[in-house]
Parts: C-alpha cells; structure tokens; sequence
C-alpha cells in the first residue's frame, strides 16, 4: 500500500492552517496561549477562532480549557504536535 503524502499546510483552509501554526507556537513557547492571544497572532476573530478550535478538538488535534467568564486557552494535543512537526518544523 502507497504511503499517503505528508500534508501540507496551503493545502488546509487558511483559517485553520493560520490557527495551526501559532498553537504551534505556542508549543515552543512551552505553554498553551490564551484565546485573545491566539485571535491577535493569527488575525482570526473570534467566533472564527472558536469554531476552528471546536473542529480541532473534535478532530482531538487541540485542547480548549474555558473558564466560567468565558476566557480561555488552547493547546495542541500530541496528535496535534505530530502534524504540525510535519506541516512546520523544518526539514532535515
């Protein structure tokens, strides 16, 4: 069976590939970023980022952690580390 091809990021929809990499960053920061972070690094509003977070965690490729006031943060889970080595990290 052929391996399937890696995936590449212009291949995603540009707010979810905008949303992928800075998790991704903030991978590298150590830490996960919060919501009102995460919308200025990747100029996605909102609700935009809300929903393409929601399909991520559905996808389990990101974590949400929302507080009662409806602040919160977001990570990439290990799945989600996994795909962004492959669509980010520089090639050896």
């Amino acid at each position: 069976m052929p391996e399937s091809p890696a995936p590449e990021a212009d291949r995603l929809d540009p707010a979810i590939a905008a949303l992928l990499a800075q998790l991704w960053r903030a991978a590298q920061d150590g830490r996960p970023w919060s919501l009102p972070r995460l919308c200025k690094q990747s100029g996605l509003r909102m609700s935009t980022l809300r929903r393409c977070l929601t399909m991520l965690t559905e996808l389990e490729l990101a974590d949400i952690e929302l507080d009662e006031d409806g602040r919160g943060r977001a990570w990439l889970s290990a799945e989600g580390l996994a795909l962004c080595r492959c669509l980010f990290a520089p090639a050896d």
